[in-house]
């Protein structure tokens, strides 16, 4: 159901912004221009995060989120979508991914244990799926928080940030020598206690994906 919903969202929005790939396209600019625009404006997102200039970070992210659009968009207009490129926006995303987060952890808006915790399980959020692909198994896009869901989430975070100073500003309690502890940091809380879930969601998953295709093997002797 999680992936049916995403797709009926993303194929409208796809045709909304087709016209801006289409002229993209015609311009001949190659794919990767976008791909490599995307990860430098999410390193700087990274750093406003981290200086406490949200404004400049979420216009940053949703700059960043065009490129993202724009590098696959026109790939797959001008007939240049390859596995090479895939590669690349896999390796872009991990950096844009660590940025961004690491950003946050660095941050004075959470304790750097919470940060950290968050970082780690977004790179294997990531990896678990790339891994259990690699080997074989099908859809491995389940869990609560994959990396469109992860980012529009903080994305959010930020933006009622900007409209409400206090929920970012103003702290209610502290944790040992965190003493920042605001609705932002809850959410954010929240938002990590949701990607340690997709960790372990995705394990499940692989490892159960495996235990039936091993029962499904034939032994060399039967044959």
């Amino acid at each position: 159901m999680k992936i049916m919903v995403s797709s009926q969202i993303r194929e409208p929005v796809t045709k909304i912004l087709m016209p801006i790939v289409v002229f993209f396209g015609k311009l001949g600019i190659h794919p990767n221009v976008f791909t490599y625009l995307g990860v430098l404006l999410s390193i700087a997102a990274g750093v406003f995060i981290y200086l406490d200039n949200f404004l400049t970070a979420v216009i940053l992210l949703m700059v960043g989120a065009a490129m993202d659009f724009l590098d696959g968009g026109v790939a797959r207009y001008r007939g240049l979508a390859t596995r090479k490129g895939g590669f690349l926006d896999s390796i872009v995303d991990r950096i844009s991914d660590l940025a961004i987060f690491g950003g946050v952890a660095l941050s004075i808006h959470v304790d750097l244990v919470t940060g950290i915790i968050m970082v780690t399980s977004t790179l294997l959020i990531s990896y678990i799926r790339a891994k259990g692909e690699s080997i074989g198994i099908e859809k491995m896009a389940v869990g609560l928080m994959e990396r469109s869901e992860r980012l529009l989430f903080l994305f959010f975070l930020m933006v009622i940030s900007l409209f409400i100073p206090s929920f970012k500003d103003n702290p209610f309690f502290t944790i040992g020598e965190f003493s920042h502890g605001t609705y932002f940091y809850i959410g954010y809380m929240i938002l990590t206690g949701l990607c340690v879930i997709t960790v372990i969601q995705r394990f499940i998953y692989g490892t159960i994906q495996l235990s039936k295709s091993e029962k499904q093997v034939v032994p060399q002797e039967a044959q």
